[in-house]
């Protein structure tokens, strides 16, 4: 009995032995597996990490040299905007002192052209005047010089207004100074006065006359 007692008692020592020998390994198993997946997760997890910053910092690096690009591209159009700006705005002055001198040439051509208008309207006014005054004979001279100098006028692009008699009388070309008892159409010219003159459409001086009554 005793013996067997003593059996028992060793084997449930040895059984507590192999039991705490089994929860000791076992726990140190559980730590180690739990170690090694808790140092797995941490590896995967900074690696994701580390993965993730690299990408932003390449898309970072990306974005920043496209950035650069731009300005330096963008630099370049303003430098040459302004150098554009500065040739038009050369090139406005330029135009403008162009425009300035041949408005000058143009105001000293037509005052010639004024001058050369009113000199030859003179001329003929004498030639005009002489043909009324002078005798039949000087007369003949003095229309013959008219009829010369009349083609180089109209040449020129100068033409006389001579009404004649029984004209109607058109404001445009004629001014009536005076009226007089006539057996023609009244309103109508009795006679001419002074000559007109135009240019074209352009009349210089009307013709002066004396319309029936």
């Amino acid at each position: 009995m005793s013996f067997s007692h003593n059996n028992n008692k060793d084997f449930q020592e040895l059984e507590k032995g192999l039991q705490k020998l089994l929860n000791e390994n076992l726990q140190i198993f559980l730590d180690s597996m739990l170690k090694n997946n808790i140092e797995k997760y941490i590896k995967e997890s900074l690696d994701e990490y580390v993965s993730e910053q690299r990408k932003i910092q390449r898309a970072s690096y990306t974005n920043t040299n496209a950035i650069l690009d731009n300005t330096a591209t963008i630099k370049n159009l303003d430098e040459k905007l302004e150098q554009t700006m500065a040739e038009l705005d050369e090139l406005k002055k330029s135009v403008e002192n162009m425009l300035m001198e041949q408005r000058q040439k143009n105001g000293e051509l037509q005052r010639k052209i004024n001058n050369w208008e009113q000199s030859a309207i003179e001329f003929l006014r004498l030639l005009e005047r002489a043909v009324d005054y002078e005798k039949d004979e000087n007369r003949v001279i003095i229309n013959r010089i008219l009829d010369c100098y009349n083609e180089s006028f109209l040449n020129l692009g100068i033409e006389r207004i001579i009404p004649q008699q029984k004209e109607s009388l058109l404001e445009r070309f004629h001014e009536a100074i005076d009226e007089e008892e006539s057996d023609i159409v009244p309103g109508n010219i009795v006679r001419c006065i002074s000559w007109g003159y135009r240019i074209g459409e352009k009349v210089l001086e009307k013709a002066k006359v004396i319309v029936a009554k």
